[in-house]
């Protein structure tokens, strides 16, 4: 690979039957049907090299203005609103949210790093949050639109927001709890979508904008929030 094509990672699979290239925080992934040639695949990324060069500067824009960072008094993102961390040390872990702010105390027996405390407890803290939240969401945009899933499952994705399986089950990250809620109601709505249509053609997109009109920018929000998933 010469110093002018970009490092990328190539992902095949027999069902898909388009290329595609996902730039993400620290790599570029070329995702083609299983039997495309090696040598179109690198000169496709030389042809592609300025837009993902662009792509990994708008990246570098998002980190920077979503990227969660844990120290005393910083602003930590919570649906539509805006929490101030502080921690002190007591007898016991905990955290709880008096007004805008989201009081941590760490427990004088630990022994790890403060920050590293404090992240898992404000992990634990949404999570918690998440579950409820979500849950409320799902079954307000259940009645609404009339379609029900197997279930719901609160999960720790990396690189999604969420997921509904040929089960008919829905998966959601809890860092939703982060995002605003219109953002939110949005990905419930997605993925209430895919147990009507299991893919993204016109069908699909036509029933999301049915409930939520204005997805387009929505999705384009939480992309900009991608640093949340790595959180």
């Amino acid at each position: 690979m010469n110093a002018k094509t970009p490092a990328y990672e190539i992902v095949r699979s027999k069902r898909r039957k388009t290329a595609a290239i996902k730039v993400e925080p620290g790599q570029v992934r070329v995702l083609v049907p299983h039997w495309v040639d090696d040598r179109w695949i690198k000169n496709w990324v030389n042809e592609k090299r300025a837009w993902i060069e662009r792509q990994q500067q708008t990246l570098d824009k998002h980190a920077e203005a979503f990227e969660i960072s844990i120290y005393p008094g910083a602003i930590l993102p919570y649906l539509d609103r805006k929490l101030i961390l502080s921690w002190q040390f007591g007898s016991r872990n905990g955290v709880i949210l008096e007004g805008d702010v989201l009081r941590v105390t760490l427990s004088r027996r630990g022994h790890r790093p403060e920050v590293e405390r404090v992240t898992e407890l404000v992990k634990g803290w949404y999570q918690a949050q998440a579950e409820q939240y979500l849950a409320e969401r799902l079954a307000h945009w259940q009645q609404v639109t009339g379609l029900t899933p197997s279930g719901l499952t609160v999960k720790s994705f990396r690189r999604r927001w969420g997921s509904c399986d040929s089960r008919g089950h829905i998966s959601l990250n809890w860092r939703l709890i982060m995002a605003p809620s219109d953002q939110v109601d949005y990905v419930v709505v997605h993925e209430l979508a895919h147990l009507k249509h299991f893919d993204h053609s016109r069908r699909f997109w036509a029933l999301v904008a049915t409930f939520v009109v204005d997805y387009i920018p929505l999705r384009q929000g939480l992309q900009c929030r991608y640093p949340l998933l790595y959180f």
